[in-house]
């Protein structure tokens, strides 16, 4: 389900990751995020969850991740 680029800092590799999808932002908040304080993380992951049942839409999903990574200060950029 693709939504509109968001941009993150994946900390493991010190490197830009581009989020083009519902799919992509759950990898990502499985595997790659930050270990950071910040309680947005929990409601973007089940955000992902749902999305991926079809219970939620996928800009919600967007909006979600882009909040959870500012917390987490790893926002680059958003399309």
């Amino acid at each position: 389900m693709p939504f509109a680029s968001v941009t993150v800092l994946n900390e493991h590799t010190q490197k830009p990751t581009i989020i083009h999808s519902i799919e992509e932002a759950a990898e990502f908040i499985l595997f790659d995020w930050p270990i950071v304080p910040g309680g947005l993380i929990t409601s973007a992951r089940q955000a992902c969850l749902d999305a991926l049942q079809g219970k939620v839409a996928d800009e919600i999903v967007r909006d979600l991740f882009i909040a959870a990574a500012r917390e987490a200060g790893i926002l680059i950029s958003t399309a």
